[in-house]
């Protein structure tokens, strides 16, 4: 059985770790469904390893904003129910666009659905791929990392 209540501190150790895990499991999906992504695959793991290490200490201060909604006096959250809570928010929102640099995409619905860009250096990496979509089911994979 997992612990629900976890501290922000826990949180923030974990959160990083279990990003990098699952981003890695989730290349790995995409790269069994499209074979020709297998060489892609390393690239991706880089840029998203560097990327989560580069925003680490913005992901930190993230969480240390929110905590203060989600946490109890003592500085706990029961993280089962926050990881529920989200997942139905996410599965009942509308879905809206967003965009930072060359990530672009729509989140809501279940889905977090980000674009591909339509270049040569994208074809050759992604074939058609179009997007990576991550659903409801990638994020409770994610809950289960936080929650070891």
């Amino acid at each position: 059985m997992m612990e629900a209540k976890k501290s922000i501190t826990e949180i923030k150790d974990k959160m990083a770790d279990s990003l990098l895990l699952w981003v890695d499991d989730r290349i790995d999906t995409l790269v069994e469904a499209n074979p020709k992504l297998k060489v892609a695959s390393v690239y991706l793991k880089r840029g998203a390893k560097n990327y989560i290490a580069k925003e680490r200490d913005n992901l930190n201060t993230m969480i240390d904003n929110a905590s203060l909604f989600l946490c109890d006096e003592n500085g706990n959250i029961d993280a089962d129910m926050l990881f529920n809570d989200l997942i139905v928010m996410f599965r009942e929102m509308d879905e809206m666009p967003f965009g930072k640099g060359f990530i672009r995409g729509t989140i809501g619905k279940g889905n977090i659905r980000i674009a591909l860009p339509d270049n040569p250096v994208s074809n050759i990496l992604f074939g058609n791929t179009g997007a990576i979509r991550i659903t409801d089911a990638d994020l409770i994979e994610l809950k289960k990392l936080m929650m070891e």
